[in-house]
């Protein structure tokens, strides 16, 4: 390490009158402010190195680690007010996230925790700014490092071995998790906008995330030094011909990385776990999060939030901000490092707010048992003809209804361009609108009839309040290989104009030309109400702006999409 701050009286920050006191190696990192300074003082921010004369805190920017392999670990430390020699202090370890320079992405809430008697450490992943080595992709060296930054707190801060979290957000939530499961001086873990399951994430039903996935991949670059394999296996998951067993090879790779893989050791260990996520995260959707959320045994909290990823949490980590998240973990510190019993571990479990509302709703845990599957049945479109039992026409649009469906059916799509439906008409920043309660919308009709589908059911009598993982059940028929489906779930209005409530995707590589088989999907999760009046609504496409094409531009690939009565295609919605 570059930096020692061995001293019997590190951090300490006493009185001014206790200055005599103070060890001279102590006194070279946190001395106390001379008599000048301590008239100015802001904040020790404003300070570095200077015991404040407001709260006893002292902040030092510029710590470097050396790891178990000798890398070099840029970091930060903020300590407490220190009133005995003896004094140990709970301690979170903050990991910086991908691409984000750890010294002061989270220095608002560090700051605000010293002050609540914690020592608070951060510091910047391996691969990216000033730290040293490449960017692993959450793997073993990283992990490892994790643990190497604890040593060095032991060593140089007045820590408490027995009561230390590991936090971060995004690629600092998922390490945080997966080194909790390796060490076990990790007592407790606050994930906020991190991952479950990195394949289900980053290749879903076989869709790569070809937006979120260019983004890291360019933030890498950028801000740190990839690994050869890392762009490696970014070209291959984009690039349709890459043959299966390579994919495979990827996926499988991606399961070290994936903190569902440990669910069995952090259940083994009974390890409190408190998790934030947000609704319209579109690089790692609460789905794989919430299944691993509902296989953990042990005391467990999780927050669903509006917003994109991590939007939710930024402010508050960064500027000290009054925040939802981060003021519940918070309180999850309090209750399993400082054993205060403030009820946030005998609380319901889950708590989602509802999109475009400042509404939050709660339940005991998760699956929730207040939540029940709504099935809805979908209904062919057919071929554009005058219905004279209702003298309109019929031809536009497929049915979902309650009962199932009667008819015998096919529709036909093509990948000829995309449709109105979308995630957002500017990927990124259309989501992170909703986030501030700005909708993305579409004119249903406008869909157009060669390459998407509509489909729409009666108004609704009473509002529907959807909560959880929509699910649809299609059978298709390709016309080659490969071919993809994306939907959208809308709240459509009297006049057929649809609010997008969620949205998801589905990829064939490997389909049989011509055999018909069943093709699941999975919406985003969600927590959405949809008014009395309006209706359900679903659009299926064969694009969008988010996911990588399984085909060459220019290639062309065909579904049919198969109704029958003795196979219903399905709409499946958790509703409250």
């Amino acid at each position: 390490m570059t930096l020692s701050l061995r001293g019997p009286l590190l951090g300490l920050a006493f009185a001014l009158a206790s200055a005599t006191t103070l060890a001279q190696t102590a006194s070279e990192l946190c001395r106390l402010p001379t008599p000048a300074e301590a008239a100015r003082f802001a904040d020790p921010v404003r300070s570095p190195g200077i015991v404040s004369p407001i709260d006893g805190t002292c902040w030092l920017p510029a710590v470097t680690v050396t790891s178990f392999d000798g890398t070099q670990l840029a970091a930060n430390l903020f300590l407490p007010r220190r009133t005995d020699v003896t004094q140990k202090f709970p301690t979170v370890l903050m990991i910086g996230s991908f691409g984000a320079p750890g010294r002061i992405e989270y220095v608002g809430q560090q700051q605000r925790l010293a002050k609540d008697g914690y020592v608070v450490a951060s510091y910047t992943v391996r691969g990216f700014y000033l730290s040293e080595g490449v960017i692993g992709g959450a793997g073993p060296q990283d992990v490892r490092d994790v643990s190497s930054v604890i040593d060095w707190l032991l060593a140089n801060a007045p820590v408490d071995v027995d009561n230390i979290a590991a936090s971060g957000i995004s690629y600092g939530a998922g390490l945080s998790m997966l080194a909790m499961a390796r060490d076990p001086r990790i007592k407790t873990a606050a994930a906020l906008s991190g991952w479950g399951s990195m394949a289900d994430e980053l290749y879903t039903r076989g869709t790569y995330n070809m937006t979120w996935g260019s983004l890291l991949t360019f933030g890498g670059m950028v801000t740190g030094r990839l690994s050869p394999e890392w762009q490696q296996n970014t070209l291959a998951l984009m690039n349709p011909d890459t043959p299966r067993a390579k994919i495979d090879e990827i996926l499988a790779a991606f399961k070290p990385s994936s903190p569902s893989s440990y669910v069995d050791a952090l259940n083994a260990r009974n390890a409190p776990i408190f998790i934030s996520h947000n609704f319209q995260d579109d690089l790692f959707t609460p789905n794989s999060t919430l299944a691993m959320f509902a296989a953990l045994t042990g005391p467990k909290k999780m927050v669903l939030n509006p917003g994109v990823h991590a939007s939710a949490e930024g402010a508050g980590a960064v500027l000290g901000v009054d925040n939802y998240p981060y003021d519940q973990a918070h309180r999850w510190f309090d209750r399993w490092l400082k054993g205060i019993a403030n009820g946030i571990d005998t609380e319901p479990q889950v708590t989602m707010q509802i999109k475009f509302s400042e509404q939050r709703e709660s339940f005991p845990t998760w699956p929730a048992p207040e939540l029940r599957d709504q099935t809805y049945y979908l209904g062919p479109r057919g071929l554009p003809r005058f219905d004279p039992t209702c003298l309109c026409g019929k031809g536009d649009k497929g049915s979902i209804s309650l009962a199932p469906n009667n008819g015998k059916g096919s529709d036909l799509i093509q990948n000829f361009s995309d449709t109105t439906a979308t995630s957002g008409p500017i990927p990124v920043l259309s989501t992170f609108g909703e986030g501030l309660n700005i909708p993305v919308v579409n004119s249903l009709p406008s869909v157009a009839l060669a390459s998407g589908i509509r489909f729409e059911a009666p108004a609704l009598e009473r509002v529907q309040k959807i909560r959880g993982i929509p699910k649809l059940n299609l059978r298709v028929t390709p016309t080659q290989a490969r071919a993809q489906v994306s939907a959208y779930l809308y709240d459509v209005d009297a006049i057929g104009t649809g609010m997008l409530i969620t949205h998801g995707a589905t990829t064939l590589h490997w389909a049989t030309p011509g055999q018909t088989l069943d093709l699941p999907l999975d919406f985003s999760a969600t927590a959405y109400d949809v008014p009395a009046g309006h209706h359900i609504g679903v659009v299926i496409d064969t694009a969008d702006s988010l996911y990588a094409s399984p085909v060459h531009p220019g290639e062309r690939f065909g579904l049919r999409f198969e109704f029958d009565p003795a196979r219903q295609a399905t709409l499946v919605l958790p509703t409250r």
